[in-house]
């Protein structure tokens, strides 16, 4: 109660501090009254005290004004519909006040417009809670957080809209004008407030005034404008500043509605300056838009092409060339680049071509330039205001196509006055200087291009044969051919200038008689060669002059082919003379004379008529008649490949070697050496006056050939030797000779050849007399010519000229039996006998290390040969060889034979464990393997059937005998917990050395199955290596026999061979369950009469009784339910209570 009386307390002071703090107002009687009142209720409303208590809780009514809505101004005073007189609200609010308050309800408003889900009541005590909490603020009513009750609006809501009022306070104070009214009369005072919207916003949108050089250009950019604000036209007064973005629009700026000034500050790239004032009217919320343009920067400052020659550097042409027409490519782009970074497509693309005019000074110069009338193709030009331009950007150009008889590259641009070459494509860029465009660089350019240059070469032919080859000694080389020019224009060749009619060049042709110029030599244009110098050996007859045309680049004109080569006649000669026999001064008749070309070695032979006179002229015999036939006088000779002519010499320009041939007229006649004779005039006939020869005696040679021994056959060997004792009658004392002989095959009449080369031998000697008998050897490897017949052959040489040897005689009959040697067969002979190493036996016991040794008799041996026997093992039953785990059973034995008949012994060892039964034959073959890498098979024993290669190998049987018995020796045992049964086994046939392990196990012999306790077997084994074929063993058999009396057990056995414990293999066993010997009687053993077991004893309680329920208890507990039941009840019941009194409070 004393809580109450408080708050009642504290109300009271709050409305009297309220009431003293408004501003007072007199009622004058003639002012319109305004009927006020409040028809509904809006909602709960907790006037929260600023020290976080509740002043109190009470139903707020909508409040109206003629049926308006209107808001209680004064939390502190009860409401009293009626008439009340209207004032405005500055006559008692300062402006912050009424627009704190009114740009609160303005946020309400707007809030309750975005979120639908409030209801008009809601919206109502959202929109008079902040009035009171404003003015609580502003009046110290201590209540800045009153609210409405939480069950009206959520916590959250309340909190989002009364911190938003306050924020929208703050950021939109001064854009609204904002105004009210106060209604005052009995009651509480209302108010009305409004906030109107008192600014508009301002924008620019900016374009290009000229599309067509801006659009798509990197560097023209509408962005980075800046436009002041004014709120004069004197532009003094700056109230914002905007900026364009890259579309040309920029932000908005919040100005006051009415008229603003905008200008522009600053262009933005590439545009010029834009002076004028725009004013903008902007109406109260809404957006006012100014649309402006700017020119962009353009140069109409163009580049000027001038074309020149480059190796003359004026503007006139070479030859036929011509500097007209060139093309050339500009290209365009919209931004700036450098030659690396330059686009893919230009912006646009223009071709212009060079035009003739003439200029100041009176010549005639090539020029382009952007414009229509040099323009080939391509894109329209740009122009601004009706005059071409260029806008910023980077421009490109390059020649394109060159004209005629001149070249693209190695052109390049040079600027009036400078000394740089610029080649390939020249870039340049437009670019901005303050308001103005200029193009960097110069705007004149000369264009330097190399004349198309090209070359030729001529062939030099014999105009006989046509062919580009000389005719014997005479050459194509050095023949000197004169160019001249036919051009009306000068050609600059080798530095000089040539006018018309001149001879700009004079080549000379190789030794392929090709005359050739470089292929650059010669400018575009049109050219005579002619002959000046005839070549050695060559007249000049043929010789004619050819017109040519130079047109491609570095292409060298062929003037080789048959109907554009310049052919010359060669010079020809003949030769006469007289043949004499010494002594007699006798004339030869018939003998032949060989005439060679030293340079070509053509031959050709001519031979004496009667009077031992010949003569090579057509006047002696036609050139025509028997050509170069050679067998009489009546034949004619003729050189070279052309066809034969009269009027012409037989022998070609050279150097000739004249031999004397033997024949039957100088036969007993030395012959004259050999002499060389020239042919150097044309027409002339060389006189060899008299050729003699002096009288010489015949040289002979006989052969015999024989082995070593003198025996007319050798057998074959790896070393033989034949022995040919050559005698020879005619030499001449003093004189150096040399025999050459060599071995031929009779039956191929052939040269023997041994590893590809022939046998041969020589022997050089100086004769001591005229008759000699010489001895020639010949050895070689005969191994593969056992059967031939061989023949000697034989060559003898006069060294007397070492640098020419003369074969003097010869002797070569394949037929002659006396040079003939045969070669025989050598034939081995091969005897075996197979056995046990050890026993010499032809069986042997199936073991794992068996040996069999094979003694082999051999003969026919070459002695000093190295030999290799190889041999194998074989099964006879299937003819084919013996495998032990896969590897066939092989030995071999290598020797040298120290003599023809040998004895030698080869071993097998192997393992035979699973072979008994089988016959293996022994195989043989044997090899020499003097060359390791070439073996060679001499003889074999290989017969299946042969008795004496055999050995049987025979079963391995081991024998088992066993006793089993109890360890005291009993065959009856008494039934217990731990038996002993003793196996003793005796093994005979064991393989010693070899690892066996015993197994044994019991048997059940009524069952006759095994022994099983426990389910499992009664069994042990015994591992052991033999030490000799018969051995006796023990193996021990202790199991549980509680429960065995009255059986009879008997042992099993088995034995293994686990040499290989992957593999082991069983050899024997003992398995007979009437075996007495292995059997042992297992006896029952007397029970013994159970003693009674005790009676139990009674188990003693362990636990005490208790007193407390178990699950299921029936301990009654419903009277402490119902006391918890009416207790909770009660509780609720206050609570309710409590908080309806809260929310329920008296109305004001």
């Amino acid at each position: 109660m004393k809580k109450i009386m408080n708050r009642l307390l504290a109300g009271v002071l709050s409305l009297a501090a309220v009431f003293t703090t408004l501003p007072a107002s007199q009622v004058q009687a003639a002012e319109k009254q305004y009927w006020t009142d409040a028809q509904e209720k809006a909602g709960y409303v907790e006037k929260l005290m600023n020290d976080g208590s509740i002043g109190s809780t009470f139903h707020e009514g909508i409040m109206q004004v003629e049926g308006e809505t209107a808001y209680c101004i004064d939390i502190n005073t009860a409401f009293e519909s009626g008439y009340k007189t209207r004032s405005d609200a500055s006559t008692r609010m300062s402006a912050d006040q009424i627009a704190d308050v009114a740009l609160s309800l303005e946020y309400v408003k707007q809030y309750a417009a975005s979120h639908k889900e409030l209801n008009y009541k809601q919206v109502y005590l959202l929109e008079q809670c902040v009035v009171w909490q404003r003015l609580s603020v502003h009046l110290g009513w201590q209540c800045d957080n009153v609210r409405a009750a939480y069950d009206e609006i959520s916590k959250a809501v309340q909190n989002e809209v009364y911190t938003g009022a306050k924020a929208f306070v703050k950021e939109n104070k001064g854009r609204y004008e904002c105004g009210g009214y106060i209604y005052t009369g009995n009651g509480q005072d209302l108010g009305q407030f409004w906030a109107k919207l008192a600014v508009g916003n301002a924008t620019l949108q900016k374009s290009s005034a000229n599309t067509g050089l801006t659009e798509g250009s990197t560097i023209y950019s509408v962005a980075g404008a800046t436009y002041g604000v004014f709120v004069n036209k004197g532009c003094t007064d700056r109230i914002a500043t905007l900026t364009t973005d890259k579309n040309g629009n920029t932000e908005t700026v919040e100005v006051k509605a009415g008229t603003v000034y905008i200008k522009e500050l600053s262009a933005p790239a590439g545009f010029t300056l834009d002076k004028n004032v725009y004013p903008l009217t902007v109406k109260a919320g809404k957006t006012a838009t100014l649309k402006v343009s700017d020119t962009p920067k353009a140069t109409t400052t163009l580049i000027e092409l001038f074309k020149i020659d480059m190796d003359t550097s004026k503007s006139v042409p070479q030859g036929n060339a011509s500097l007209e027409g060139a093309e050339f490519t500009w290209n365009f782009y919209a931004g700036y680049y450098n030659k690396n970074n330059l686009p893919k497509q230009p912006t646009r693309t223009w071709i212009t071509k060079t035009v003739a005019e003439k200029g100041s000074d009176g010549n005639i110069h090539y020029i382009t330039k952007l414009a229509d009338s040099y323009k080939v193709s391509g894109d329209s030009f740009y122009t601004q205001n009706g005059v071409p331009c260029l806008p910023l950007g980077t421009l490109t150009v390059s020649e394109s196509k060159s004209p005629t008889g001149y070249l693209l590259d190695g052109a390049f641009l040079q600027v009036d006055g400078s000394e740089e070459q610029i080649k390939g494509m020249y870039l340049t860029q437009i670019t901005e200087d303050g308001e103005l465009a200029v193009l960097k660089g110069g705007n004149q350019y000369s264009v330097s291009e190399k004349v198309i240059r090209g070359g030729v070469k001529i062939q030099k032919r014999d105009y006989e044969t046509k062919d580009i080859k000389p005719q014997g000694g005479a050459t194509l080389k050095d023949t000197a051919f004169s160019i001249t020019s036919l051009n009306d224009n000068a050609v600059l060749v080798d530095g000089k200038l040539y006018q018309k009619n001149e001879v700009v060049k004079t080549i000379l042709t190789g030794i392929d008689g090709i005359a050739s110029t470089a292929a650059d030599t010669l400018p575009y244009g049109k050219y005579r060669i002619d002959e000046s110098k005839s070549p050695t050996g060559y007249l000049k007859d043929g010789a004619r002059p050819i017109e040519f045309e130079i047109k491609e680049n570095g292409k060298i004109v062929d003037l080789t082919g048959k109907d554009t080569s310049i052919y010359n006649q060669i010079k020809r000669g003949d030769i006469v003379g007289v043949k004499i026999g010494d002594g007699t001064h006798k004339r030869l008749a018939d003998v032949p004379f060989r005439i060679t070309s030293k340079t070509t070695g053509e031959s050709h032979i001519i031979v004496t008529d009667k009077n031992g006179q010949f003569s090579t002229a057509s006047d002696w015999v036609s050139h025509k008649q028997n050509t170069n036939k050679g067998t009489s006088s009546e034949d004619s000779i003729w050189f070279g490949t052309s066809e034969p002519d009269d009027s012409k010499g037989a022998l070609l320009y050279d150097t000739y070697m004249v031999e004397e041939l033997r024949c039957e007229s100088n036969k007993g006649f030395k012959l004259i050496p050999a002499f060389e004779i020239v042919v150097s005039r044309n027409n002339m006939v060389v006189d060899l006056g008299t050729l003699t020869d002096d009288y010489e005696k015949e040289l002979s040679i006989h052969t015999t050939a024989a082995s070593k021994d003198g025996e007319k056959s050798i057998t074959a060997a790896k070393e033989v030797t034949i022995v040919d004792t050559v005698a020879l009658d005619g030499l001449k004392k003093g004189t150096k000779y040399q025999l050459k002989g060599w071995q031929m095959d009779k039956a191929e009449n052939a040269e023997l050849l041994i590893d590809g080369k022939r046998v041969e031998n020589e022997y050089t000697f100086t004769a001591d007399s005229e008759e000699m008998k010489i001895k020639m050897e010949y050895t070689f490897n005969a191994s593969a010519l056992g059967g031939r017949d061989l023949v000697t052959f034989e060559e003898l040489y006069d060294l007397s000229d070492k640098n020419e040897p003369v074969k003097v005689a010869e002797h070569k009959d394949i037929t002659d039996d006396g040079q003939t040697v045969s070669i025989k067969e050598r034939i081995i002979k091969i005897h075996t006998t197979a056995a046990d190493k050890e026993t010499g036996e032809k069986s042997i016991v199936a073991g794992k290390e068996v040996t069999i040794m094979d003694t082999v008799t051999l003969s026919g041996l070459e002695v000093g040969s190295k030999y290799q026997l190889k041999g194998w093992q074989m099964d006879k039953a299937e003819n084919a060889e013996l495998l032990i785990d896969g590897k066939r059973v092989e030995s071999d034995y290598t020797f040298t034979a120290d003599k023809e008949e040998m004895k030698v012994e080869v071993v097998f060892t192997f393992n035979a464990s699973a072979l008994g039964g089988k016959n293996l034959v022994t195989f043989e073959e044997l090899y020499d393997v003097t060359n390791p890498d070439k073996p060679v098979m001499v003889t074999e024993h290989k017969d299946i059937e042969d008795e004496g290669q055999t050995v049987l190998i025979t079963e391995r049987i081991i024998k088992i005998h066993t006793s089993a018995a109890s360890m005291d020796g009993e065959k009856v045992v008494e039934a217990g917990k731990e038996v002993s049964i003793v196996d003793t086994v005796t093994l005979d046939g064991l393989e010693v050395g070899a690892k066996y392990q015993l197994k044994g196990w019991q048997m059940d012999k009524d069952k006759n199955a095994e022994l099983l306790i426990d389910g499992k077997p009664v069994e042990n084994e015994l591992t052991f290596t033999a030490t000799d074929t018969k051995m006796e063993l023990e193996i021990k058999f202790t199991f549980d026999a509680s429960f065995l009396g009255g059986k009879q057990l008997v042992t099993f056995e088995e034995l293994y061979d686990v040499t290989n414990p992957d593999k082991p293999v069983k050899v024997t066993e003992h398995k007979d369950i009437e075996d007495k010997e292995q059997t042992v009687a297992i006896k029952e053993v007397p029970e013994e009469p159970a003693k009674p077991e005790p009676p139990e004893t009674p188990a003693t309680p362990s636990h005490k009784p208790t007193d407390s329920p178990k699950t299921g208890d029936n301990t009654n507990v419903a009277g402490f339910a119902l006391i918890l039941g009416l207790s909770a009840a009660g509780l609720a019941f206050a609570a309710y209570k409590k908080r309806h009194t809260m929310k329920h409070g008296t109305d004001k």
